[in-house]
């Protein structure tokens, strides 16, 4: 399996976790909602651009809909669906866990735990930022 692919499969097996166990797949510092649905839109977009003329046609709708579910999910006026603690114990995001599982079987792929060290993530520090700065 190629790069661009084993990321699509880890992003679609994570946002198909149940709500417990999805905040176990990132690290303690990062929005869990947020990176679910960037890390499904980053990695499909590079899939698709890739591969997607392989896809089929039920491929392509289910993608697409789990897609548009997101972005209609976006936007002002709602953070609940993304800043609340209990955010992903929200309806919409079971409407979510359960259109990836859709698009999981549509590729006949597994939808176990992907790996945890499947990305790395870099905590932002203004300290951080205002060194690089001045060091410039």
């Amino acid at each position: 399996m190629e790069r661009i692919e084993q990321q699509f499969l880890w992003a679609l097996q994570a946002l198909a976790q149940p709500a417990h166990i999805q905040p176990k797949l990132f690290p303690s510092f990062v929005v869990v909602a947020d990176e679910l649905a960037i890390d499904f839109d980053n990695w499909r977009m590079a899939y698709e651009s890739n591969c997607g003329h392989r896809w089929s046609q039920e491929q392509r709708e289910v993608v697409a809909a789990l897609g548009y579910l997101l972005t209609e999910m976006s936007g002002p006026g709602k953070h609940e669906l993304w800043l609340n603690e209990d955010c992903l114990n929200h309806p919409k995001w079971a409407e979510v866990r359960r259109l990836a599982l859709v698009v999981l079987s549509a590729f006949d792929w597994s939808p176990e735990i992907p790996p945890l060290d499947r990305a790395i993530y870099a905590r932002y520090s203004r300290d951080t930022e205002q060194s690089e700065s001045a060091n410039s």
